[in-house]
């Protein structure tokens, strides 16, 4: 494995990508492994980091972030890609909101993999600014999303999609969802409510006392605001500082399967602090955001797939050793691509 490995993935994937120039995707293939190479968000250090003379790749960069395309051509061509590469025949997605820095907002769409979570598809808006949010609403945006990425699906793959309460106390979502034909485990508020077969209507959030417990009943949620037929269940690990309340569409869940959801959590870490330093990248147009996630995105997934394979391999740094004895991997798999990406060497092979 080398370097010119990213160039030649996405020189062949974006051949894929109809509808998008060949101009688009030279631009793609060159600046996501600026981003690799640079480990940074910042045209300027990206720019410096690609063959050429660095003023006129920065205006380049800077002219592909200014120029309008259809994202949701994008997202439905990208998840294709990574649908491809994973080879899996049930996807798991998780939906969550980030910010970057108190300037944007950043709704994202990402398939779960391996303890980290690639983006799919991302609406970045300007944060703390009610008149600047997408004039759609929460539901319709994460919705428009789902579309695009369902469109890039095989009709084999089965999906799953994970939502914390703040996104997933949403019967709406929960119906747009179904009418997809996928399934759903999302974690609710905990004043939530179901009425049993029996017609009781309790909170079941406070079916369980302490930690070690669960509770599991299927009815009718969301009893004025959609009358959702549903299944909750509520967890509490030995070990959790707080429960879990759920409602599922899926009655083969046991709801441990949110567990996942905290992935995309860590993938927001490595696109800002432990990979690409996003929030340091300066940008006053949430539009030229959005794009700029596209270089960013790509060269992460890449090197999450490259840490997959190597180890597949057996090539990953030796395991760390817990204090009961047992080993677990002491880097995730986007470092150790990405340490093998910085420090290749042909002679060391």
């Amino acid at each position: 494995m080398n370097q010119r490995k990213l160039y030649q993935w996405v020189k062949k994937v974006s051949k894929s990508w109809d509808g998008f120039t060949d101009h688009f995707q030279e631009n793609v293939v060159v600046f996501s492994r600026g981003v690799a190479k640079s480990q940074s968000s910042q045209i300027r250090k990206i720019a410096a980091c690609v063959p050429g003379q660095q003023n006129s790749q920065r205006r380049r960069l800077q002219r592909f972030l200014k120029k309008e395309m259809s994202m949701s051509r994008f997202f439905t061509h990208w998840t294709r890609t990574i649908v491809r590469e994973l080879k899996q025949d049930t996807i798991v997605l998780a939906v969550d909101e980030t910010k970057l820095k108190a300037q944007f907002g950043a709704m994202v769409v990402g398939v779960v993999y391996e303890g980290r979570c690639i983006p799919l598809a991302w609406r970045i808006y300007c944060a703390n600014d009610a008149a600047a949010y997408p004039p759609e609403g929460q539901v319709e945006m994460i919705l428009t999303m789902l579309r695009a990425i369902q469109a890039g699906l095989p009709k084999h793959v089965k999906v799953r999609v994970l939502a914390d309460r703040g996104i997933g106390t949403s019967p709406d979502l929960m119906k747009g969802i179904d009418e997809f034909g996928w399934t759903y485990l999302f974690r609710v508020t905990k004043q939530s409510k179901i009425i049993l077969p029996d017609g009781r209507d309790i909170t079941f959030y406070d079916q369980v006392d302490k930690p070690g417990e669960s509770y599991t009943a299927s009815g009718i949620v969301f009893k004025k605001r959609g009358r959702i037929p549903g299944h909750v269940r509520v967890l509490w690990g030995e070990d959790a500082q707080e429960k879990w309340a759920l409602v599922t569409n899926d009655d083969t869940l046991t709801g441990w399967e949110y567990a996942q959801r905290m992935w995309i959590e860590q993938a927001f870490r490595d696109l800002k602090s432990h990979g690409w330093q996003l929030e340091s990248a300066q940008f006053t147009c949430p539009q030229r955001m959005e794009r700029m996630w596209i270089l960013l995105v790509v060269a992460y997934a890449w090197l999450l797939l490259w840490g997959a394979a190597l180890a597949q391999a057996k090539l990953l740094a030796a395991p760390k050793r817990r204090l009961d004895g047992t080993f677990v991997r002491g880097n995730s798999l986007f470092r150790e691509g990405r340490h093998a990406f910085l420090n290749y060497s042909p002679y060391r092979l």
